[in-house]
């Protein structure tokens, strides 16, 4: 008894020895030509959010480790998709920086299922590239169009080997609201193309539209183009409270957002929210205390926690972030510690950008009145470096003065990146001594600039 005894201890130790740990994580690596390097994005809506930093010849590799096999998003400069990501596979890519849609290829585990993923982004550019020939047809030869556009990549669905369980239900759901995503943008593009701003889609063509149920989570966690129209209705939601309740838009949007009955939805839509604003923030601490309070997304408040940790080295008195050596329109080069001495006013900015030339004639009245003051007005374009002749041209067309410079990556540069600018226009107001006063300071266009400024004695 003694000896039968011993010998199933010594087989349950054995078999405890030989049994295998979970696999919780994906092999990830990718090849981008055309790049001079940066930080490529992973994440997805159930809070996962993973930065891997790309080589200056343009190779990255990392381990993700993830709680759950789904699709995630990747974006790096212009390069967008989606990719279904599963414990213990391994995942290869490639794409040419410059022309993402037509060069992205996937390999390894499910690629067939991510170079579906990848032809559908393609075809998604291309017919938004084609604004005139996508929009500006008549309602029944667009909806011929659009309703081809799905049936091609049901077939190319179908054409998929080893599709994972449940995946092939939410894509075919997904491929039918991108139809009707696109459906949703044709009354405002065709008015728009066929400069007829008073178009108005007939009402059989918008009864599918109005009849969407916009509450399922599922969906909204896997389809973009169903996210994007949940984010249509709670902005059209935030615009009513705005115009009708008086309401500032800010609060308007966050009323709109706390009437989602879809817990997944709201929690989704307030992650969205403060992941894009708190580095804009004004009130950081206010903002993260509203996020706590509304959220119920557990992996979310961690991650914004994290977040708001993070900003904590953008707070007042802390040291700014530099620029070094951005090419000057005036000649030569110049770097933010050139700048000592006086306080500067930096803005961040791009020729295409409409808020930003919005913006300008306010900056100009205000350079003008500070003129000879203790203070530097500094304009950043972030616009590419092959764009450099359209920044120059419009800096003589506007006669825009201060000290115009443009950065040497466009936004994929260490000032824009520690500033965690996540949108454009940005202004920073700096101390003499190189310390940030705000780095989400008022805008030209805000009275409350001249009172920084007054209390400030500049």
């Amino acid at each position: 008894m003694r000896k039968y005894t011993t010998l199933i201890l010594a087989l349950v130790v054995l078999w405890s020895c030989k049994k295998e740990t979970p696999v919780n994580y994906v092999l990830f690596s990718g090849n981008i030509s055309n790049t001079n390097g940066g930080e490529l994005k992973i994440s997805s809506l159930n809070g996962f959010s993973k930065t891997i930093n790309v080589t200056d010849t343009g190779t990255l590799s990392d381990t993700l480790y993830i709680e759950e096999n789904d699709i995630y998003n990747i974006r790096f400069e212009q390069v967008r998709f989606t990719s279904y990501l599963s414990q213990g596979a391994n995942i290869q890519f490639e794409v040419d920086a410059k022309k993402p849609s037509s060069t992205l290829k996937l390999a390894g585990d499910n690629a067939d299922l991510n170079n579906y993923y990848a032809y559908k982004m393609g075809k998604d550019f291309d017919f938004m590239m084609d604004r005139e020939g996508s929009y500006k047809v008549e309602e029944s030869a667009f909806e011929t169009k659009v309703m081809d556009f799905q049936k091609d990549l049901e077939s190319k669905l179908e054409a998929v080997k080893n599709i994972p369980e449940g995946i092939k239900a939410k894509e075919l759901r997904a491929i039918n609201y991108s139809r009707l995503g696109k459906k949703g943008n044709y009354e405002r593009m065709y008015g728009y193309l066929t400069e007829n701003r008073e178009f108005k889609a007939s009402d059989a063509f918008k009864k599918e539209l109005e009849e969407i149920s916009l509450d399922n989570g599922e969906d909204y966690l896997y389809s973009s183009d169903y996210q994007q129209m949940v984010a249509n209705k709670i902005r059209e939601k935030a615009y009513s409270f705005y115009q009708n309740d008086s309401l500032p838009y800010k609060e308007a949007n966050a009323k709109a957002i706390s009437e989602i009955e879809n817990e997944t939805i709201r929690n989704g839509e307030l992650y969205k929210g403060i992941s894009m604003m708190l580095s804009m923030s004004s009130d950081k601490d206010k903002d993260l205390k509203n996020f706590l309070n509304a959220s119920t997304n557990q992996k979310h408040i961690a991650n914004v926690k994290e977040i708001f940790e993070s900003l904590k080295v953008l707070d007042a008195g802390q040291p700014s972030p530099k620029f070094t050596n951005y090419e000057n329109y005036a000649g030569g080069t110049t770097s933010l510690d050139d700048l000592k001495g006086k306080y500067v006013y930096i803005d961040v900015w791009a020729t295409w950008c409409g808020p930003c030339k919005y913006e300008i004639p306010f900056l100009q009245k205000i350079e003008k009145q500070y003129h000879g003051k203790n203070i530097h007005f500094v304009s950043i374009s972030t616009d590419k470096q092959k764009d450099k002749d359209k920044w120059k041209q419009m800096i003589a067309d506007k006669e825009l003065g201060g000290i115009q410079l443009i950065t040497d990556n466009d936004f994929n540069t260490s000032f824009v990146n520690d500033y965690k600018i996540m949108g454009i226009p940005q202004f920073i107001l700096i101390d003499p001594n190189g310390n940030i006063v705000q780095a989400n300071a008022p805008r030209p266009s805000d009275e409350k600039l001249i009172e920084l400024f007054n209390e400030l004695d500049i």
